[in-house]
């Protein structure tokens, strides 16, 4: 291996090390928190060489977002059924409290790094990304029109992450999926079993 693919691979592990330290910044010190000062702390570096891989907070930020984008990807990717697609949004919460937060925030930050145009383009690819589940879901009495069928899964699919009683409560959000799917526009479904 030469010098250069050397240093390029050095570099490209340096960026992901900044990017683990600013996701625990984000866990422990939430979004609204988050600084570039605590980030380089947390990486044990210089706000100087943060810039240095990130030339700004916003970019910093998206790559962030765009990192958390590609994991609630791999993860509706990997559901094999209908049930497990669901249940992506809480288990990703649950996994990733600040990527998920990020993509999905509780209410608007007016913050640039938070608002600008790139970061509401990757929270709308998550959102389209969780519509996609609607392949899983044929049969089920969804909307003949595309867009309103991938908000009602997204909307049956993000009530787990977001509504306490269902995140804490399996055998109730199945309940719920059912309930949605079998009374949903049409209502021609017939959910699977759950076991539950």
């Amino acid at each position: 291996m030469g010098i250069d693919e050397r240093r390029a691979r050095e570099r490209e592990q340096r960026r992901a090390d900044i990017l683990a330290a600013a996701f625990r910044v984000a866990e422990r010190a939430g979004w609204a928190g988050f600084s570039v000062e605590q980030v380089a702390a947390e990486a044990e570096l210089g706000r100087a060489t943060i810039y240095g891989y990130f030339e700004s907070f916003e970019a910093l930020v998206l790559a962030m977002a765009e990192g958390a984008l590609e994991r609630l990807s791999a993860r509706v990717a990997a559901a094999p059924e209908l049930m497990e697609a669901l249940d992506v949004p809480l288990r990703y919460s649950q996994a990733e409290p600040a990527a998920f937060a990020l993509l999905f925030p509780p209410a608007p930050d007016p913050r640039a790094a938070f608002s600008n145009p790139a970061v509401e383009d990757a929270r709308a690819e998550a959102r389209r990304i969780l519509g996609r589940l609607q392949r899983l879901a044929a049969g089920f009495g969804l909307p003949e029109d595309a867009k309103s069928a991938a908000a009602f899964i997204a909307g049956i699919s993000m009530a787990g992450a977001v509504v306490p009683e269902l995140r804490g409560n399996t055998p109730l959000r199945r309940r719920w999926q059912d309930f949605c799917l079998k009374t949903g526009p049409g209502g021609t479904g017939t959910p699977p079993e759950t076991g539950e």
